[in-house]
């Protein structure tokens, strides 16, 4: 990669920086702060991030000059030295100058799904033929014969943060949450198969136009104002119009569906779940949401130990990594660091708490 100044250095992913270690590398800065000491003194705060996650930058020296200079969502080259602060990894930056886009590569930034795409998207057309009801059958055909939307679709991210929060990851969450639905009409006979599998579908298609990802993953102007839900109306209104005779009454029950899919209106959800499917959905869409975000925490987590993660604010617990060979159930903790902030509270509260990046 060629940075201002003829120097050539190789991407360095944050998730390889270790301590002490001198770093000069490209990252994006998703967001900045100008702060102070104790002693009154200006520095600057950075968020870094790559495709493998993020880390704290800190600007001591020029710091107020700095903070106009710096682009906020934009590419930086930087010089420092990664140190370790109340056991968090930071970047003591000496130099910092921005960079244009053709001289990054846009796949260094942005994390992408580990599947392979295109077999995750022939199973969810698959899935998507055995519906069998006329009309949601060709929704379903006009859906993805929008070769732009598909397009999109395939390329966008779940969440910005929460869940599947990487390029692929609607598609991903998508296909999890219909093979949930096929699980669940199976288990249920009396739910309405196709109108479950219709609406798992297209639960979540608004994201497409929710995010923006080029270089990192925020809300467009439209997902702030509007949101994935209406605007995965919008998409569904105007595909019921190309098609003749559409009947109103399914496409009723498929709304309510899109709009009731976060099961609490606290949480987002436009209207509470009315139906037997509305219910079923939800609960599929907050299952493979969820099995998601675990995944990732007991993949990722770094503060634990080897028995635990650290404490997860966001859902009031630890994880369990695995026991040790030999256990009893008498067996003290190994480590004091699996203490939250109000101290020994490790309580067990519903797994269920609804999250609302779902």
């Amino acid at each position: 990669m060629s940075y201002h100044g003829n120097v050539n250095v190789s991407k360095v992913l944050i998730s390889d920086i270790k301590p002490g270690q001198d770093v000069s590398t490209s990252f994006v800065v998703q967001e900045k702060e100008l702060r102070k000491t104790r002693n009154g003194k200006p520095f600057l705060s950075l968020k870094l991030a790559d495709k493998s996650g993020f880390m704290v930058g800190r600007i001591w020296s020029g710091a107020e000059d700095m903070a106009e200079s710096i682009p906020c969502k934009g590419v930086v080259a930087v010089q420092g030295r990664a140190e370790l602060f109340r056991e968090e990894l930071q970047l003591h930056i000496q130099s910092i100058t921005p960079l244009s886009l053709h001289e990054v590569e846009p796949g260094d930034f942005m994390p992408a799904s580990p599947q392979d795409g295109r077999m995750l998207f022939r199973e969810l057309k698959k899935i998507l033929k055995t519906i069998r009801r006329k009309p949601l059958q060709l929704l379903m055909k006009h859906m993805l014969a929008d070769l732009e939307l598909m397009e999109k679709f395939r390329r966008a991210p779940a969440a910005k943060a929460m869940h599947h929060a990487y390029l692929g990851g609607l598609l991903e969450h998508t296909l999890g949450v219909c093979r949930v639905a096929e699980t669940l009409a199976g288990h249920y006979p009396f739910l309405d198969r196709d109108m479950l599998l219709a609406g798992a579908f297209l639960h979540d298609l608004g994201k497409v136009d929710e995010f923006s990802y080029d270089l990192f993953i925020d809300y467009s102007h439209a997902g702030r104002l509007v949101g994935h839900m209406v605007l995965g109306i919008q998409i569904l209104e105007e595909k019921i119009r190309t098609i003749k005779n559409f009947p109103e009454q399914e496409g009723l029950v498929l709304k309510h569906l899109v709009l009731s899919h976060h099961g609490e209106t606290a949480l987002g959800a436009v209207r509470l779940p009315m139906t037997r499917e509305a219910v079923a959905l939800h609960f599929a869409d907050d299952l493979d949401a969820k099995m998601n975000s675990i995944s990732r925490i007991l993949d990722d987590d770094k503060g634990g130990n080897e028995h635990w993660t650290n404490y997860q604010p966001l859902f009031e617990r630890f994880f369990l990594k695995g026991l040790p060979a030999q256990w009893s159930p008498s067996a003290p903790e190994d480590s004091n660091k699996n203490k939250d902030k109000d101290g020994d509270r490790a309580v067990q509260l519903c797994l269920w708490k609804n999250l609302q990046d779902n």
